[in-house]
């Protein structure tokens, strides 16, 4: 099949970039900027623009995209984020059209204005399936944008087992270490994790954290580190590899996700996969996966000290955080491998190019 992906160059598009090259597809992937990573195999199409803001490059964009297409003639056209690709996906005139919806492209982003929500409303019934990343974001679309439930299906980011897998825990002696990656962007809420750990050392400073992560709110995260004097207990890790993240979650005790919405969090997944005991707000799909007190605790948002209280409890419970990550990683297993989820995704690529072969 020849297939034309529209989205970001990120890891997750990577993954699943390679996994239709890895099948022996030919794929191309029209973006905005040049991805950082590298995207072997694949057919890249870098749409750079001389205007900074979005909105007033989309149509040049668009126009590109159009003859792009055109010309290209895939047998697939697949939008990845809603908000963004989807929107010129749709107004293609071509088909077949996959989109899949990630989160903030249908929980946040088509409600700062009506133009927004209403073209959301009108790319997703131009759609011939739409995947969601959770149950929770395909029933909005169903209810909220009124897309009829045959054109959704959910198809969560999942994970590689064999690279995100148990490994024997790094002696740390008895200091317990507790590690978040979520990027430094106002909706993962840091904020909240860096003010739950002086509550903690208060009961127990036999307890290290890990801040894996960059964004906008990397100065103002530090800063509020040091005014909490909190530099001898917190160490920042900036970007790395995809490819070294197994590392950091087989060395770490507890996983913590403070989010203020979610789809399906392929960081807590990817957690959930190396057998660490997790603590997450319960926001978006995550309760799709993570049974309070079975294979993880959820947590509300915005509330540093039942964090606290929950990091201090599994902290000094090692055996309920064995129990926490052997439940957590067969959950992966039963319905999150990336495998299997990516076998079906392309069923319904090959149905879709043979339903619209000429």
């Amino acid at each position: 099949m020849k297939i034309c992906l529209i989205a970001d160059g990120t890891v997750h598009t990577q993954r699943w970039a390679t996994y239709f090259v890895q099948q022996g597809d030919e794929v191309h992937l029209i973006t905005y900027e040049q991805p950082k990573i590298a995207f072997e195999g694949v057919k890249l199409h870098v749409l750079t623009s001389f205007f900074h803001n979005i909105y007033v490059s989309f149509i040049p964009r668009h126009i590109k995209i159009y003859f792009l297409v055109k010309q290209l003639k895939p047998d697939v056209i697949h939008a990845h984020f809603i908000s963004k690709f989807g929107f010129h996906a749709a107004f293609l005139g071509m088909s077949p059209v996959l989109m899949s919806a990630w989160g903030d492209d249908i929980l946040i982003i088509p409600y700062w204005s009506k133009l927004l929500w209403f073209l959301t409303k009108i790319s997703l019934k131009q759609a011939d399936r739409i995947y969601a990343v959770s149950d929770d974001i395909a029933n909005k679309i169903i209810r909220d944008f009124k897309i009829n439930r045959e054109y959704v299906k959910v198809v969560p980011f999942g994970v590689d087992t064999d690279l995100f897998r148990p490994e024997a825990r790094k002696e740390n002696g008895k200091r317990v270490i507790v590690f978040s990656n979520r990027s430094f962007y106002k909706v993962y809420n840091i904020e909240t994790f860096i003010r739950a750990i002086p509550i903690v050392l208060e009961y127990n400073k036999n307890i290290f954290f890990v801040i894996k992560g960059s964004g906008p709110f990397e100065n103002s995260l530090k800063k509020l580190v040091d005014e909490l004097s909190l530099a001898e207990y917190v160490r920042f890790i900036g970007w790395t590899k995809y490819e070294e993240m197994p590392k950091y979650l087989n060395e770490c005790d507890i996983y913590v996700s403070t989010a203020l919405s979610d789809g399906t969090p392929v960081s807590v997944l990817e957690a959930m996969a190396s057998g660490t005991a997790c603590i997450v707000t319960n926001v978006g799909g995550v309760s799709e996966w993570i049974k309070d007190n079975v294979n993880g605790i959820l947590i509300p948002p915005k509330r540093p000290d039942i964090l606290a209280q929950k990091i201090l409890e599994l902290a000094k419970d090692t055996e309920k955080r064995k129990i926490f990550g052997k439940e957590a990683r067969q959950t992966i297993i039963q319905k999150g491998k990336w495998e299997n989820i990516m076998k079906g995704v392309r069923k319904d690529y090959e149905e879709f190019a043979k339903k619209y072969e000429l």
